[in-house]
């Protein structure tokens, strides 16, 4: 059987297995704004959309009390925006640090193209 065409989601599994471009923009963004998080803070809202991934991170019990001990007050919807406008460009300059093929990727495609 000849193959007209394959769709792969691109992140996660042709490339960076374990999607940890995400992580590491949502880390380096949220030290930006002066906040520390680990990747398992930053993974634990997968699937949400980015600003709202931010919201639930800003929520995280340790996250908020961090922000209330650094700014004195609760995060807001403008804190919201100003993490997310830090995190797009870095999401999109960190992609080429975890562009490393996934184990199978390349097997997957070469067997695609000869079938």
């Amino acid at each position: 059987m000849k193959y007209q065409a394959a769709i792969f989601d691109w992140a996660g599994t042709m490339v960076d297995f374990g999607s940890f471009a995400p992580m590491g923009a949502f880390v380096e963004a949220f030290d930006e704004f002066g906040l520390s998080i680990s990747v398992a803070q930053a993974r634990a809202p997968m699937g949400k959309a980015k600003r709202d991934h931010i919201a639930a991170i800003l929520n995280d019990p340790e996250v908020g009390t961090a922000f209330q001990t650094r700014f004195n007050r609760a995060p807001s919807e403008a804190d919201i925006d100003r993490v997310y406008e830090i995190f797009v460009p870095l999401n999109e300059s960190v992609a080429g640090k975890y562009a490393d093929l996934v184990p199978g990727a390349l097997d997957t495609f070469n067997w695609l193209k000869q079938n």
